[in-house]
């Protein structure tokens, strides 16, 4: 979309004055002004903000703004009494618990990544909660093949992750709820279709590969 400037500002200046080159070069030099401080403002403002498919950091953060979605992710501190594994004054948990954090960890996204946020809020905004209407705009978004949603006909939604790049970012989304889903609908789980999982397949191809892993990110 581009706004035309169809304002002739020469066409203010009757038959009497038309022909007076001081008068005539000042308007001409403020319809230029004109073009570049009122048509070229917002050819660009349309660009840079008004367009999710284009727009800058700036514009980015103006739909934030309006969609109510930050764009910067939390991983919260572990809690005071989260038994996280390490050694304390009598190594009473060596063995128990898991890696924790003491401070809060930002999430870092990138430019496209903040786009797709914003995308995703907005689609969820009107969106009509079919499993075709979703997988297509999933398509839009993501690029085609990346993710995609299965209803198991029970109330609840699961998605499979095609590419492995988008695994951590897709915690993310999944932790914001915005994982697109009709209401009243909730998502079981959401699986990483590239997991290479030990256990027993067919020919038991891959009885000595991978690890356990559901494959549920």
């Amino acid at each position: 979309m581009t706004y035309e400037c169809t304002v002739d500002l020469e066409k203010a200046l009757d038959w009497q004055r038309s022909k007076a080159p001081i008068l005539k070069a000042i308007i001409q030099k403020k319809q230029a002004w004109y073009e570049a401080n009122f048509c070229d403002f917002w050819n660009n403002w349309t660009v840079d903000v008004f367009n999710l498919d284009t727009a800058n950091e700036f514009g980015l953060s103006v739909w934030a703004i309006i969609l109510n979605e930050p764009l910067f992710g939390i991983t919260q501190a572990s809690p005071a009494d989260y038994p996280s594994w390490g050694f304390t004054s009598d190594d009473e948990v060596f063995g128990f618990g898991s890696f924790g954090t003491n401070s809060d960890v930002g999430y870092n996204f990138t430019l496209e990544q903040k786009r797709i946020l914003l995308k995703l809020k907005a689609y969820i905004l009107h969106m009509s909660g079919t499993v075709p209407s979703i997988n297509d705009s999933l398509a839009r978004i993501f690029g085609e093949g990346k993710i995609r949603c299965l209803d198991a006909l029970d109330m609840n939604f699961v998605y499979l992750i095609g590419s492995t790049e988008l695994v951590g970012f897709i915690r993310e989304i999944k932790a914001r709820d915005l994982l697109p889903r009709p209401a009243a609908v909730a998502i079981r789980s959401v699986l990483d279709e590239n997991t290479n999982a030990w256990g027993f397949g067919e020919s038991f191809e891959n009885f000595s590969n991978g690890n356990f892993y559901d494959g549920e990110i």
